[in-house]
């Protein structure tokens, strides 16, 4: 589990109207030696009787003045990775909001749980959930906005985050009003920008082939995607950076490549192309819960979307190469849904293999449809899927698809 959250993206500003979503104000020091010292509130505006917040054993919290009639517990989590702590809050009167809880802590910024990329690296610093390094919503869902002043960071460090980001002489101000499940930062030496059609994008080099086909790759996706769904919701900042493992996460409107596995003489244009196409699909593929078998409807529709760019970009052949290549390798995959979160073979190969057979069977007009509707609804779930899919193409082929899902 120590890698799922680095793959799980946030969800887009869609919601229940009916309460503010909560709100964070961060505080947040670093000092050299990777120590950060942190003070975060939490201002809850929706009713509830209970919400517990997961943060790391590795930080020591300051004890808490809890508000009239909250009361807390604290006990120790490995879900979904090692070495949490989970704190759970019980409200008296859940109707009293707002409720503001506030977290003052301090800990070393680097973890044995970090999946291969540490948070704090010579070139400097790469924050994301799976560091849980700010009190995550126990549900690994929970979204918000947020007002974060984080200090001790040296000048020469480009910063890359998201929503409106300010640099100071010390630090960053970050201000974000659209919600997210993530405090996501790159902030790192040497870094270059180079903007297209619906991308910033950020690099070490701009110069090299790689940089150049994420760039080119990743505005021709946006545009590809955009002629289906609509004009992106934001413009993706994209930073990419090197690490010791190879892999990317997209969150709302902001993507984390590597260089790492991918700067090969052997790589073509192809990989990084479908690489970078589908994250950004994620843009459109955000909604569905990472917790459950649900999952499928991120990762596969991202993935499937990024095989339709493939073929746009590079024509049908490479997009068969890449099916092929799928086929031989989830002959023994297992079922996508019906035993909880799809594992990775599924997700990124079966999944996109069961929509590449669907949209033979319904036809692309009818498979455009489909993607379009279920991209519009606030809520993705596989029953949700199935309906658009009855309304579209019949009874028929909506129960022959969950069939194959179990299959």
């Amino acid at each position: 589990m120590r890698i799922i959250l680095a793959l799980w993206i946030a969800l887009l500003g869609v919601g229940a109207a009916q309460a503010e979503p909560p709100h964070y104000d961060v505080a947040a020091r670093f000092d050299p030696a990777g120590i950060l010292d942190a003070d975060v509130t939490i201002t809850l505006s929706e009713a509830q009787a209970e919400k517990a917040f997961l943060l790391s054993q590795r930080f020591t919290l300051r004890p808490m003045a809890l508000p009239k009639g909250v009361t807390m517990t604290v006990e120790p989590s490995d879900t979904p990775m090692p070495a949490l702590n989970k704190y759970v809050f019980r409200f008296a009167r859940p109707d009293a909001a707002p409720v503001k809880l506030r977290f003052r802590y301090a800990g070393p910024i680097l973890t044995e749980n970090d999946s291969g990329n540490k948070p704090l690296r010579p070139e400097g610093y790469e924050l994301f959930i799976d560091h849980m390094w700010f009190p995550v919503g126990a549900d690994v869902q929970t979204r918000f906005t947020v007002d974060a002043t984080i200090d001790g960071l040296a000048a020469d460090l480009v910063v890359v985050a998201q929503g409106e980001v300010t640099r100071t002489p010390t630090g960053v101000r970050i201000k974000r009003d659209f919600i997210d499940i993530d405090l996501p930062m790159v902030a790192m030496r040497g870094l270059e920008r180079a903007e297209a059609h619906g991308v910033e994008f950020y690099s070490r080099d701009l110069s090299t082939r790689l940089s150049g086909w994420y760039v080119k790759h990743a505005e021709g996706a946006a545009r590809y995607f955009e002629a289906m769904y609509g004009p992106l919701p934001r413009k993706v900042r994209m930073a990419q950076v090197w690490r010791e493992r190879s892999m990317g996460y997209a969150r709302t409107a902001y993507t984390v490549l590597s260089e790492a596995g991918r700067n090969t003489a052997d790589v073509t244009e192809v990989s990084p192309a479908r690489y970078v196409a589908h994250e950004v699909g994620h843009a459109w593929w955000m909604l569905a819960s990472p917790l459950t078998d649900d999952f499928w409807l991120v990762e596969s529709a991202a993935e499937y979307m990024s095989m339709r760019y493939v073929e746009h970009a590079f024509g049908a052949e490479e997009l068969a190469k890449n099916i092929a290549a799928k086929r031989e390798a989830t002959v023994k995959a297992g079922p996508v849904m019906g035993h909880g979160r799809p594992d990775r073979l599924q997700l990124y190969g079966k999944g996109p293999l069961l929509l590449v057979d669907l949209e033979h069977r319904i036809g692309r007009p009818a498979m455009d449809r489909l993607m379009i509707a279920m991209a519009k609804e606030p809520v993705h779930t596989t029953s949700i899927f199935l309906g658009h899919l009855t309304r579209i193409a019949g009874a028929d082929a909506a129960r022959a698809f969950e069939t194959a899902l179990h299959t």
